[in-house]
C-alpha cells in the first residue's frame, strides 16, 4: 500500500487531564475553525462542542488526580476541519463500530450532533484512544484550501481540450488500496469540491467502503496507469439485492472517449457476477450526457428527484456550476427477471405506474391492483429517517403502517422543514395496501410524485413520493435524453402543480 498523503495544516495542543483546561482547549479549536474560514456560528459550535466532550472524555479515561495528557489535533481536510481527541486512558468499552449508547463518555459526545457532521471513536491499542470530531464547512473556497493544501487546482475551462478519440487509450481495471489518493485527486480535478458523496475526498474511506463489499471501484486507466477515471457500485441499504451505479468522473481530458461506458459496462457485469438483481444510476438533469450513456447500457428512465443536486456542483465543461439546485433522473435495469407479480397503486397515479413498469420492461408489466376501500394496519408502526447532509436532503421510509403514521410522518415533515432541509422524500412499498390508500394523505401535506425504484425495499418495489421545502422547483433546468423521461418530468410537474399544501403547524 502506498504512504498515506501528508496532511493538509495541521496544529497540536497538549494539556493536562485536568478539566480546568477544557476551555483554553475550546478557544484554540475556535480560533483554528476561524482560521480556516468557518463563520462565527460554525466557531461557537465546535467551541462549545468541545467544552461539553473534554470533562466527559477526561472524567471517564482517568482516576481523579491522576496525572496525565490529552491531546488535540486540529487538521484541515477537503470537508472542513477535523478535531481528534487523545489519550492513554481508560478504553471504550464499547464496540467503536455502532452507535455507543449508554456509553460513557460517547453519550455524550454523540449528544453533541448539532455541533459537528461526523463523530467517531478508535480504540488504538498500545496507543491509547481518539475521540474524531469532524465539522464541514459549508462554504469552502477552493482557492483557499488549494493554497493551504497545495494541490493541483482543477483544470480550468480553458485547459488543453479532449484528446481525439484515436489518440486516447483507457484501460478499465479494479480498484487497489493504493489508488484511493489518486481517486480523490482525479475527483477535486474534475469537480473541486462540490461533489455531493464526500467520502471520495477521504482515501482511507474509499479503502474500508471496498474493503467491506459496499462498495466495488473500478477505475479508468491510461496506457501509462495515470487514472483518468472512475465509477463504483455501491449496495443499497434498503436492498443489497441491487446497487447504485455511481460516482462517476471522468477528467475532463479523457471525455468523449469512450473511457465511461466501458467503466458503466465493467460495473454492470461486475454485479450479474455477484447474483445482483439490478443496478440503478441517478443521472444529472441538468444536461443529457449521463443519461444518454446510462441508456445505451440498458439503464431506463422511471423517477425524477427535483432539486436534488445543491447548486455549488460544478460539472467541469458541462456548463459549470449551476446558479440553483439541479434534478436527478432515476434511472434502473434488471439484471434478473422481474419478481413483483402484482403491485398496489394510487388511483391517480396508476397509468403513469404502469407506463414506467412497460418502459423499464414490457414483458413484465404486474398487475396493477387498487387497494381496498377500507384497511387497518396491526401493531405498531415504524418508518426510518435518513439524512445527507452534502445535499441537505432527508429521506422517510415507512417500514410498518399503524393508526397513527400519517400523523407521526406529518409531524417529522413539519420539524425537517423547520430545520431548512431543502429536498424531503418519503418511500412507500408497493407491495403494501396501505401505501395506495394513504398515499393520497400524504400527498395532502404537499408531498408530490416522483416514481418507482424497482426492488428499492427488501419487501418490494418503492414508491417514491417527494417534497421541496426551500426553493422554487427548478422544471426549467431539466434536461432528458429520452422522450418517455420528458414524459415523465412533465407528469411531475402537473403532480407539484397541483398539490395541495396544507398548514403543517400542528
Amino acid at each position: 500500500m502506498s504512504e498515506p498523503a501528508p496532511p493538509c495544516e495541521v496544529s497540536r495542543l497538549t494539556i493536562p487531564a485536568d478539566v480546568r483546561y477544557a476551555d483554553i482547549a475550546a478557544r484554540y479549536a475556535a480560533d483554528v475553525a476561524r482560521s480556516a474560514g468557518f463563520d462565527e456560528k460554525s466557531q461557537d459550535l465546535i467551541g462549545q462542542g468541545l467544552q461539553a466532550a473534554l470533562p466527559a472524555l477526561i472524567a471517564y479515561s482517568f482516576e481523579p488526580g491522576e496525572r496525565a495528557e490529552l491531546d488535540i489535533a486540529c487538521e484541515r481536510i477537503p470537508a472542513g476541519l477535523k478535531i481528534v481527541l487523545r489519550d492513554k486512558g481508560l478504553p471504550f468499552s464499547c464496540d467503536a463500530t455502532r452507535e455507543l449508547d449508554g456509553c460513557t463518555p460517547a453519550q455524550t459526545v454523540l449528544n453533541l450532533r448539532d455541533h459537528f457532521d461526523e463523530i467517531h471513536f478508535n480504540n488504538l491499542g498500545p496507543e491509547g484512544k481518539e475521540v474524531v470530531l469532524v465539522k464541514h464547512r459549508r462554504d469552502a473556497a477552493l482557492a483557499e484550501y488549494e493554497a493551504a493544501c497545495r494541490i493541483d487546482p482543477p483544470e480550468a475551462p480553458e485547459a488543453a481540450p479532449p484528446l481525439p478519440r484515436a489518440e486516447a487509450h483507457c484501460i478499465i481495471r479494479p480498484f487497489a488500496a493504493a489508488d484511493a489518493m489518486e481517486i480523490s485527486k482525479t475527483v477535486y480535478k474534475t469537480y473541486g469540491y462540490s461533489y455531493a458523496h464526500d467520502y471520495i475526498y477521504y482515501p482511507e474511506k474509499i479503502i474500508a467502503l471496498n474493503a467491506s463489499g459496499k462498495l466495488l471501484s473500478a477505475l479508468a486507466v491510461t496506457e501509462q496507469n495515470e487514472i483518468v477515471g472512475h465509477c463504483a457500485l455501491s449496495l443499497w441499504e434498503d436492498n443489497p439485492k441491487i446497487a447504485e451505479l455511481g460516482q462517476g468522473v471522468v477528467v475532463p481530458s479523457h471525455r468523449a472517449q469512450g473511457c465511461f461506458s466501458k467503466l458503466t459496462a465493467h460495473l454492470i457485469g461486475a454485479a450479474q457476477a455477484r447474483g445482483l438483481e439490478g443496478v440503478f444510476t441517478e443521472a444529472v438533469a441538468v444536461h443529457v450526457f449521463s443519461q444518454k450513456s446510462a441508456r445505451q447500457h440498458g439503464l431506463k428512465d422511471c423517477a425524477l428527484f427535483v432539486g436534488l443536486v445543491p447548486p455549488g456542483v460544478d460539472f467541469k465543461r458541462l456548463g459549470g456550476p449551476p446558479t440553483g439546485r439541479g434534478s436527478m433522473l432515476l434511472q434502473f435495469k434488471h439484471l434478473k427477471p422481474p419478481d413483483a407479480a402484482a403491485v398496489y397503486a394510487p388511483a391517480r397515479h396508476a397509468a403513469m405506474i404502469r407506463a414506467i413498469y412497460a418502459h423499464l420492461d414490457s414483458a413484465s408489466v404486474p398487475a396493477i391492483l387498487a387497494p381496498p376501500e377500507h384497511s387497518t394496519a396491526d401493531g405498531p408502526g415504524s418508518y426510518t429517517v435518513g439524512m445527507v447532509r452534502s445535499l441537505n436532503f432527508a429521506r422517510i421510509r415507512i417500514d410498518c403502517f399503524a393508526e397513527d403514521t400519517v400523523a407521526a410522518v406529518r409531524r417529522r415533515l413539519h420539524d425537517l422543514c423547520l430545520e431548512r432541509w431543502d429536498v424531503i422524500h418519503l418511500v412507500l412499498n408497493l407491495s403494501d395496501p396501505q401505501s395506495a390508500l394513504l398515499c393520497e394523505r400524504f400527498e395532502a401535506f404537499g408531498f408530490f410524485f416522483a416514481g418507482i425504484l424497482p426492488r428499492g425495499l427488501s419487501s418490494g418495489d418503492a414508491l417514491i413520493l417527494q417534497y421541496v421545502n426551500t426553493l422554487r422547483a427548478p422544471y426549467d433546468t431539466i434536461r432528458t435524453a429520452s422522450a418517455f423521461g420528458a414524459e415523465l418530468a412533465a407528469y411531475v410537474h402537473a403532480c407539484d402543480q397541483e398539490a395541495s399544501i396544507a398548514p403543517l403547524a400542528d
